[in-house]
């Protein structure tokens, strides 16, 4: 009766570990769902803390981020192109993705790879991934709570740190 007792706490108690771990897979497929966000970022150079709101949608064919607050602005990202709406201004700019040379930006429209040679991905702990390029310069890390995606950090080519809050929608 005990060994049938401890063979059972094994199983389940493995079965829990594997639920509550994260993986590359697990980034992925949360990278490809749509959600409310809030933005915070913090200037070095000024030492302050800017603050936005919106909801990013994810398809097959683009990314859509719709920021409500501070200022109404649509990003559409497709292909090699962003698109860029000022809701409020009622002006539209194209810009090549290729000239932004953003680190974050490549790994949320390229996906992650796992073989990638221009990076190389760390798993922390069971909450945390971090994805680093080979030079040393470009963190982004990815904090989970109950195997769900809910804050994304790094810091820009300009030095400004960004955390990034989501829901699930």
């Amino acid at each position: 009766m005990i060994v049938k007792f401890f063979i059972s706490f094994i199983f389940i108690f493995s079965v829990f570990i594997d639920a509550s771990s994260i993986s590359t897979s697990l980034l992925k497929s949360e990278l490809k769902k749509n959600y409310s966000f809030l933005e915070r970022s913090l200037s070095e150079s000024d030492m302050r803390i800017d603050t936005s709101s919106g909801k990013i949608f994810f398809t097959n064919e683009e990314i859509s981020i719709h920021v409500l607050s501070p200022f109404k602005e649509n990003y559409i990202i497709n292909g090699d192109a962003i698109e860029i709406h000022d809701i409020f201004l009622d002006q539209t700019q194209v810009i090549n993705i290729d000239e932004l040379d953003n680190f974050f930006l490549n790994l949320l429209i390229d996906g992650i790879d796992e073989d990638a040679d221009t990076y190389s991905i760390n798993i922390i702990n069971d909450s945390l991934i971090q994805i680093i390029d080979n030079t040393r310069s470009n963190v982004v890390t990815f904090s989970f709570f109950e195997n769900r995606l809910n804050l994304i950090r790094y810091k820009d080519s300009l030095g400004v740190e960004h955390g990034i809050e989501l829901t699930p929608l």
